[in-house]
């Protein structure tokens, strides 16, 4: 074979090879501007608030046990006395919450217990919250009838009633707690109910009114005496219910400091020789 054709047929591979070369790269190319479809992927859960560092893990029914002056293993007293202002925003926040909980319920089937654990929001978190069932009862039926038989039949004295009530467990609440209530919880749990009852129309007013006056539209006394009666018996009535509540929840307080204090003596008691 010549030296010409020999050259040609070199030359010829020469061209396939960078021919080659050249198509694999722009395949390269072409497959990295191409990209798959990514598979949708679940939204991420939200983060969850921290919890409150103020309180440096003291939550729960030990942070009520803190604050009613009961010794906790792990935390000096005077950090204790320190959280106390701070933890005035958290009882307060939840006793409202209960509250609300049965103007909620009202049209409800059945009346449930409110949750004595409730997580409550803070300006640098949360914090779980407790406080004792028998108290969050109080407050949560007195709203349930505050929205039911009370919103369908308005009257002053059982208004007066509920507002002593929530008064009175609020105050209990508080004063165990160690801490000063400035303002009672019946002052603004009740204010926005009150001016739409106020508001609104009741055929109730009406008839008492036509009860109360004869055919010449002159007011009976008789009548208006025995309704004055009435009322102050159920108030009577009532304010005899919240003292009964005051002295039963003394006694269980009274009840938990002895079971507090009986354990030592019978320890030593029993560490005396026989």
């Amino acid at each position: 074979m010549s030296n010409f054709m020999m050259n040609i047929i070199s030359w010829i591979l020469l061209f396939l090879v960078v021919l080659t070369l050249y198509l694999i790269d722009k395949v390269n190319h072409l497959a990295k501007l191409y990209e798959a479809p990514q598979p949708e992927l679940p939204p991420l859960p939200e983060p969850e608030p921290p919890s409150d560092i103020l309180f440096a893990g003291l939550e729960g029914k030990k942070l009520w046990d803190a604050m009613n002056g009961k010794t906790v293993e792990g935390f000096d007293a005077s950090l204790i006395e320190a959280l106390r202002a701070h933890y005035e925003p958290i009882l307060r926040e939840h006793i409202t919450l209960a509250f609300k909980d049965g103007l909620e319920d009202v049209d409800g089937s059945e009346s449930r217990v409110p949750s004595s654990e409730r997580r409550i929001t803070t300006l640098r978190g949360h914090i779980q919250s407790w406080l004792p069932p028998q108290h969050l009862g109080g407050i949560y039926r007195a709203a349930l009838e505050f929205a039911g038989s009370y919103k369908k039949n308005p009257q002053s004295q059982v208004l007066e009633r509920l507002k002593q009530t929530v008064d009175s467990v609020t105050g209990m609440l508080y004063q165990r707690a160690g801490i000063a209530l400035e303002v009672p919880f019946s002052e603004f749990l009740f204010e926005v109910e009150e001016q739409q009852a106020q508001e609104a129309p009741t055929e109730t007013a009406d008839d008492t009114v036509l009860a109360l006056t004869n055919e010449s539209a002159e007011p009976n006394p008789l009548d208006a005496e025995a309704l004055a009666k009435m009322q102050a018996d159920q108030l009577a009535q009532g304010l005899e219910q919240v003292q009964q509540y005051e002295e039963l929840q003394r006694q269980e307080i009274a009840a938990e400091t002895i079971t507090e204090v009986a354990p030592p003596a019978q320890e030593t008691l029993e560490a005396k020789p026989a």
